[in-house]
């Protein structure tokens, strides 16, 4: 069985399909996986390259939001739990600091400046917030340790 790689090329003004050969490596734009599971009769989409400025801007602003929404719910819910471990925020912490890198690094590229500084100056907060916790945890943890004796 011989695999052959199909690309499409979407144009909102062509209604009919064209079919031909791209070099995605030198194709410019914002790549995409998709992660859909919802199985359906049509094309399967394994990766998507977006071109569109437009297009772009609005697929990342919905994704930092989705993730910074994400951030603050287990803030909050480290907050409301009583029995917390500092490993679990520290991870999470890691990841705010990796997901800071990805937006000055990928996403400057696509997005304007006074977003980013905006996005930036949001994950900054989360980030501080998350320290703050780490620091107050751990010194809840040695004050019992230095009552228990």
């Amino acid at each position: 069985m011989i695999l052959v790689n199909k690309y499409y090329i979407c144009d909102k003004d062509n209604n009919e399909k064209i079919y031909g050969y791209l070099n995605y490596s030198r194709l410019e734009g914002f790549k995409v996986k998709p992660r859909n599971n919802v199985k359906y009769d049509g094309i399967e989409v394994g990766k998507l390259t977006l071109v569109e400025p437009s297009l772009i801007e609005k697929v990342l602003r919905r994704k930092t939001k989705i993730k910074l929404n994400t951030y603050l719910n287990f803030l909050i819910s480290f907050l409301e739990d009583e029995d917390n471990d500092d490993g679990s925020l520290s991870l999470v912490l890691d990841d705010v600091k990796r997901y800071k890198a990805i937006i000055t690094n990928k996403y400057s590229k696509f997005l304007d400046a006074r977003y980013i500084k905006k996005l930036l100056l949001k994950v900054n907060f989360i980030e501080d917030e998350m320290k703050d916790k780490i620091r107050e945890y751990n010194r809840s943890l040695q004050t019992r340790k230095g009552k228990g004796r």
